[in-house]
């Protein structure tokens, strides 16, 4: 037994050491086939090119800021050679370097084809390997189709009537050398959640903060994006002409083929248009490094400061909307030209009749703003008008008879751009009393929020009468010593839009998240809270009214819940120093909790510079159940900072 098991220990050690030996023989085998391929390239030379930042850029790499996982963002398996692509840099460029080597390939059936600008940047760092040119006549007859030299990034707006254009988009214009050529024939890169048509505003609104739809980068005439942005509602359109140089632009070219018929998964805060159109930026220019500054959201409005900041924009120019275009005539006309205007679109009367009495500046005035009723009115609709049509034509018809000029000044440039606006993310500490039926305490509360603007935040660069809150989240310590989360927001929307001549939009809000009443020792609830009214603004300010729906859930409530109904009404100014609100909300229609609540605010602002603001807030609060009234009364002032 004794001279058994060492023989078979001798037999186990012998076998190990055999399948070391063919581990190695093999191993070097492979190297050397390795190093044949590669024309005397090392794995090591490889392990440094592949650790290169350009490398990371163009296959999209990036760490994760929750997971810190390091991998590629670009979800789809044809974006890679290499099986383990999307987690491995090295592996995906041994891949890439011995495919693009392969010669005799059919046209565009090479991997040089796939991949040109990865090919091209490999070309580059390689130039000792003898690379042969495959034929790729269809990427070549794209790219000569898109004639692209320079490069503009394009920013419609914030519309604030539309989820999925609170923010504002951005895509990027591949401009021709010629400079007189049509804008509207270049053509558009777009990023953007290949969305399900048949969801509604609130599945879409959940499935982009979630990851729940593909993006994908799409190329497409540029006047298809213009017909859908420019001419919405309010989206007037901003153009940002980049300083890119032609090896630059032509790199550019080539990763948006190597992107079209992948996709990444969408998130409507951090991998969105604006952070993938930086990232598409970053894969091809190495002097442009943006991406990684925006790992946790990427607000369009601070990727176009950090472009401007990088030194990458040459000059910005703006192209007003149908409805600014609208409103700018609207403003300069008279009550009479008004109201005769929107009869000749909304009415089938005889146009020279109509006319009829007016002088002949009063006539082309009508007119002017009559068609630009009628264009405004078609694209709001989104869809082909006969009747609409055949009366756009008469009214053009009835102006080329008339050779006078309408005299309108055009619209002017505004003052601000939305980039000349505070930073996106704020902090605020606030101090404050409270009192109530029976005591007073004070308190003090650090504030932080993700994004992006509220109503009484400084308007410079915003849409007045405007506010998109995500992400807010208030720490309140009382003079006692105990400490309590106040309020978690998560989504507080509201548009003031104020009716016009031409326009009567539906002035709305929602908002959700956990709060607590002001008084002290208050629980936390949860509420979701729904409005719709009317707005209107003249020169002593904008006033609303609105009926207000609040669910509020906790077991503070007699039923674990509370649902009212009641009227929000109140008045804002908006000014580049001062801005100000006194709002007063009745709930008087309850459910599930038969305490009515009344609150009464007044809130003024102060703009000490573009970045920072001071605050005074006055509230009262009301609880009112059968007789009996308590009352709360709540004092607070507030140093906020933007960043």
């Amino acid at each position: 037994m004794r001279w058994s098991g060492i023989l078979g220990l001798l037999g186990v050690l012998s076998l190990n050491v055999g399948q070391s030996y063919a581990a190695q023989t093999d191993q070097t085998a492979e190297q050397k086939v390795f190093e044949t391929t590669m024309q005397g390239v090392t794995q090591d030379e490889l392990s440094a090119l592949a650790a290169k930042k350009q490398w990371a850029d163009l296959l999209h790499y990036r760490r994760h800021p929750f997971t810190f996982r390091y991998m590629s963002q670009n979800d789809s398996e044809e974006f890679f050679l290499a099986a383990n692509g999307k987690y491995d840099l090295q592996a995906e460029l041994t891949a890439d370097v011995q495919a693009f080597l392969q010669t005799a390939q059919a046209a565009d059936q090479s991997a040089q084809c796939r991949f040109p600008a990865r090919y091209q940047w490999i070309k580059k760092q390689l130039p000792q390997l003898s690379f042969v040119d495959q034929p790729c006549p269809e990427f070549a007859q794209w790219a000569a189709e898109l004639d692209a030299r320079y490069i503009t990034l394009i920013f419609p707006a914030s519309h604030i009537n539309s989820p999925s254009s609170m923010y504002g988009h951005t895509l990027i214009r591949l401009d021709r050398a010629d400079e007189n050529s049509s804008k509207l024939l270049s053509y558009a890169v777009n990023f953007a959640a290949n969305a399900d048509p048949t969801d509604n505003e609130l599945k879409f609104s959940y499935k982009g903060l979630t990851g729940g739809y593909p993006g994908v980068v799409s190329v497409m005439p540029y006047y298809v994006k213009t017909n859908e942005y420019q001419h919405m509602e309010y989206r007037d359109i901003w153009e940002y002409r980049l300083n890119l140089d032609e090896q630059e632009v032509a790199q550019f070219v080539r990763h948006i083929w190597e992107n079209q018929d992948t996709y990444y998964d969408y998130f409507f805060f951090d991998e969105n248009c604006s952070y993938r159109i930086i990232a598409l930026l970053d894969a091809a220019s190495e002097r442009v490094e943006l991406a990684d500054a925006f790992q946790y959201k990427a607000v369009p409005v601070d990727t176009i400061r950090a472009l401007e900041q990088n030194g990458l924009v040459d000059k910005a120019e703006y192209r007003p909307s149908a409805a600014t275009e609208l409103e700018n005539k609207s403003a300069q006309s008279s009550p009479l030209v008004l109201k005769v205007s929107r009869e000749l679109v909304e009415a089938d009367a005889d146009i020279e009749t109509a006319l009829a009495g007016m002088s002949e500046q009063e006539q082309v005035r009508t007119l002017d703003l009559a068609y630009a009723y009628a264009r405004y009115l078609s694209v709001k609709k989104k869809q082909a008008n006969p009747l609409l049509r055949k009366r756009t034509l008469d009214i053009l018809s009835a102006r080329s008879k008339r050779t006078a000029d309408a005299g309108y000044t055009p619209v002017a440039v505004p003052q601000w751009r939305d980039d000349h606006g505070h930073l996106t993310m704020r902090a605020g500490m606030r101090g404050g009393m409270i009192s109530d039926n029976d005591d007073q305490s004070g308190f003090a509360e650090l504030r932080l929020r993700m994004a992006y603007h509220d109503i009484l935040d400084p308007v410079k660069g915003f849409v007045p009468g405007a506010q998109i809150q995500m992400g807010q989240f208030d720490l309140r310590a009382w003079d006692n010593g105990d400490v309590s989360l106040q309020r978690a927001l998560i989504i507080d929307v509201l548009s003031l839009s104020n009716q016009t001549a031409f326009q009567s939009p539906l002035a709305w809000g929602v908002s959700f998240g956990f709060e607590r009443f002001a008084f002290e020792h208050a629980e936390l609830y949860s509420y979701l809270k729904v409005a719709f009214g009317k707005a209107v603004l003249n020169d002593a300010g904008r006033f609303y009214a609105l009926g207000e729906i609040q669910a509020l859930a906790d077991n503070q409530f007699d039923d674990g819940y509370q649902l009212t109904l009641g009227p929000r009404v109140g008045w804002l100014w908006q000014s580049e120093k001062v801005q100000a609100q006194l709002e007063a909300n009745w709930q008087p229609l309850t459910t599930g909790d038969d305490t009515e609540r009344t609150s009464l605010k007044a809130s003024a602002g102060y703009v000490v510079s573009d970045n920072q603001q001071l605050r005074i807030n006055a509230e009262r609060q009301t609880f009112t159940q059968d007789s009996f009234h308590y009352n709360v009364n709540q004092f607070s002032g507030e140093y906020a900072w933007y960043f």
